[in-house]
């Protein structure tokens, strides 16, 4: 009875701090999506981006970002922020160093999001000089599956190499690996992660592809319920284990006190556009980059980024509850799950999925 009172209370504390979090929106994570460009077309790119410079007059000129990160360095302690560059691929843009170094400068906390083609020993020294802090890399199986998905040949053998010069070298606080799970290299995770050991990679996040940019043209890659259990399953069992490499779940959603502690290491949280926030290529401001480009905030071409963070984001904050069904507003877990994870919403070829009701289902079917 004792250990039900306290999780009864933890989870109250939980909803608590939440609400504070809305009240208060202390900026922790802020990404720059520097472009839209990329050295790859893969099949389940989230952003849509491109192997052409078709957006290359729609990118933020660095000393519009440097301004910008004095600007909330102002207002908000760097210290307490990681400031995040993110793509297409970002090492496409050679001044992400010099803005990164002026990050490190005035305290952030900073670091990429890469592909890991383009990283060899000339790079990451200037990245270290920079004083990049972290780095993920992403990696979508063993190689077969990551060039398919990446739909590059090669790429596979790219992104390893890269991979040894980071394990070679830690300079950084922290270094991950970025797995975005597909029916393609589901079935070769437990291999996977015994290449990762072999690598002394540290840890991997797996996220599931979602349907959003060229990944909603290939619904052949969707996850069903099944291989959602699995993957639940499977991380579960690997976290019980002693610890080789540190493997969590990604910001999927919620899926029920019976797996939400067991798959990452802390109740499922939504910080999109509360701790969160985005400034895309183009000097648009939303939540997370993953975000639905119809939750676009606003243009730090025409405001500052603070008076875009200060004033706006009701549907992230006050009003999200609203752009639910009645079937989730009536929800008893409502406040837990808060709807799963923003970037999920709109996306028109899934509808409003609730993936904590059809894994209950499963387990009731005996399945």
């Amino acid at each position: 009875m004792e250990l039900i009172d306290q999780t009864i209370q933890s989870l109250e504390n939980f909803i608590e701090k939440k609400e504070l979090l809305k009240r208060t929106h202390p900026l922790r994570y802020l990404f720059w999506e520097a472009t839209l460009r990329c050295n790859l077309n893969c099949l389940h790119c989230g952003s849509d981006c491109f192997r052409n410079n078709d957006t290359l007059s729609e990118e933020l000129e660095s000393s519009v970002l440097k301004e910008t990160l004095t600007e909330i360095s102002k207002h908000y302690d760097p210290k307490k922020i990681t400031f995040a560059i993110i793509g297409g691929e970002p090492l496409l843009r050679p001044d992400i160093i010099d803005v990164g170094s002026f990050a490190s400068k005035l305290g952030y906390r900073w670091g990429i999001t890469t592909n890991g083609t383009l990283l060899d020993s000339e790079i990451i020294v200037k990245l270290r000089k920079a004083g990049l802090q972290t780095i993920s890399v992403s990696l979508d199986g063993l190689e077969k599956e990551h060039d398919r998905l990446r739909n590059s040949s090669g790429c596979y053998q790219r992104v390893i190499k890269g991979i040894r010069h980071l394990v070679e070298i830690p300079f950084y606080k922290a270094f991950d690996l970025i797995c975005c799970v597909s029916k393609l290299n589901l079935n070769t995770l437990p291999a996977f992660i015994e290449t990762l050991i072999e690598l002394r990679v540290p840890a991997v996040r797996f996220v599931p592809v979602f349907s959003r940019g060229r990944a909603s043209q290939n619904s052949h890659l969707m996850l069903e319920i099944d291989d959602y259990h699995f993957l639940l399953d499977f991380i579960s069992a690997i976290r019980k284990a002693p610890p080789q490499i540190k493997i969590s779940l990604g910001e999927e959603g919620y899926w029920g006190p019976e797996w939400e502690c067991q798959v990452r290491d802390s109740f499922h949280y939504c910080g999109s556009g509360i701790t969160i926030g985005t400034i895309l290529h183009n000097g648009y401001v939303t939540g997370c980059p993953s975000v639905s480009r119809k939750f676009i905030q606003g243009s730090i071409k025409k405001k500052s980024f603070i008076e875009i963070w200060n004033d706006e984001f009701y549907s992230y904050r006050k009003g999200k509850k609203e752009l639910f069904s009645y079937k989730c507003q009536d929800c008893s877990h409502w406040e837990l799950c808060e709807g799963g994870g923003f970037h999920l919403l709109d996306q028109s070829k899934m509808g409003n999925v609730c993936n904590y009701k059809q894994i209950i289902h499963r387990k009731r079917m005996g399945r």
